[in-house]
């Protein structure tokens, strides 16, 4: 009995193509993620950080003046309406601001943020609109005057009440 030797080309054998594929994969994979690194936004990095530090500061005494005066907001909206109602408290103001800044900013997206100007009405009351209903998840708000601000983290659902009030 004799054994009859056929020698086949390269490309027909399956254990050749897994170690071509193997790499290959691996370089194709490494070429997508450049190419994603390089042309994805990173948010979250602050191309002034050296300003922004400078700026803690500031941030800092604003938050100690809000807890003097005793300042707080309620703030109470509806998603779907997209009309921002805001109860605010004066503390030892002795009047009401004309307007108040409110800002909303999303925990990761930073092209998301929104700036309100509230204006006084009746009372306590402030008023604003937003043009887009915000997305469901993880918001912080702030509310400014030139003096003092005052802020808090909340998850935004269809309806909404949020409190805020000072740091310190």
């Amino acid at each position: 009995m004799e054994i009859i030797e056929t020698n086949k080309p390269w490309h027909k054998y399956p254990l050749v193509w897994m170690m071509i594929a193997i790499p290959s994969s691996a370089v194709f994979m490494g070429v997508i993620l450049l190419w994603l690194a390089i042309d994805t936004d990173d948010g979250l990095v602050a191309d002034d950080y050296y300003k922004l530090g400078l700026e803690i500061n500031r941030v800092i005494i604003r938050d100690k003046k809000a807890a003097e005066l005793g300042v707080s907001a309620i703030i109470k909206f509806d998603n779907t309406n997209r009309v921002i109602n805001l109860i605010f408290n004066k503390g030892a103001l002795t009047v009401f601001p004309d307007t108040l800044q409110l800002s909303f900013q999303h925990a990761t997206r930073a092209n998301s943020d929104v700036v309100v100007n509230m204006n006084h009405g009746i009372d306590n009351q402030y008023v604003g609109n937003i043009k887009e209903a915000l997305t469901e998840g993880i918001w912080y708000f702030e509310l400014v005057d030139d003096d003092w601000k005052i802020n808090a983290r909340s998850h935004v659902q269809k309806q909404n009440v949020i409190e805020l009030i000072s740091g310190y």
